[in-house]
């Protein structure tokens, strides 16, 4: 009897079921022999119409749930492109940071990671020594990671003082363009550029491998030989900081 009892329900469950899929199957092609007269009767206006309706039907359930649900939904979509818009901005800088650092051979930010912080421990006439240790040739850089000099160990430098010497004769470029960096008197220079560089005003200047150095401060003028062009720098090393960075 029980047995008779649980196929009686079983049969009723899977008739039920069949008649839920036979209507839901009823339905849909009710409704899409509705659309398909309305192509025929209106045409791309009705295809129009039919591609917009599932959105205003959200439109309407979501306002009817939630005040506003419709302007709060296209304030988030505007958002969202202004985001995809600045993130495509990113990547298109980074792509020319990367190619800049290619062309100019500069490291990449990551590669500076290790420099190591040293604090002034003597200042001459000709430059100043670290407390610390670097290789030799090692660029020092100031604080906002501008080129000072390079670390230049002296076997009479007392353990444990870095001697840097200065800026002058590094070789440097400007706009494709080589030069020599000169430092004196509280400017830094940049000598021995062709006469007809073409280089103008805030050209960024790097060492030869890379460093920043400065910007030109205004375009190069002719030397007293004739011969080359210089240009006073702008925005170079501090030379009043305290702590420096050995890079590498």
């Amino acid at each position: 009897m029980r047995q008779g009892l649980d196929l009686t329900v079983h049969c009723y469950g899977r008739r039920h079921r069949m008649r839920r899929q036979a209507a839901a199957a009823a339905l849909a092609l009710a409704c899409a022999a509705l659309a398909a007269g309305l192509v025929l009767r209106f045409g791309p206006a009705a295809v129009a119409w039919l591609a917009a309706l599932p959105a205003r039907v959200e439109t309407a359930v979501g306002d009817w749930l939630m005040p506003r649900y419709a302007d709060r939904l296209a304030e988030l979509q505007r958002q969202n492109a202004d985001l995809h818009a600045r993130l495509a901005d990113t990547a298109r800088l980074q792509a020319e940071n990367e190619a800049l650092r290619t062309l100019l051979q500069s490291p990449a930010a990551g590669e500076l990671s290790g420099a190591q912080p040293m604090p002034v421990a003597a200042r001459t006439l000709d430059g100043f020594a670290l407390a610390g240790t670097a290789a030799e040739g090692a660029a020092v850089l100031d604080p906002q990671g501008r080129f000072a000099g390079r670390a230049a160990p002296d076997p009479d430098a007392e353990p444990g003082v870095l001697p840097v010497a200065g800026p002058d004769g590094t070789a440097c470029l400007a706009g494709g363009q080589y030069g020599v960096l000169q430092a004196g008197g509280g400017q830094w220079m940049l000598t021995g550029l062709p006469r007809h560089s073409g280089l103008q005003a805030g050209c960024v200047v790097t060492t030869a491998d890379g460093y920043w150095v400065g910007t030109l401060a205004a375009a190069p003028a002719e030397d007293e030989t004739g011969l080359c062009a210089s240009a006073p720098l702008a925005d170079t090393a501090d030379p009043a900081a305290a702590v420096y960075f050995a890079a590498g």
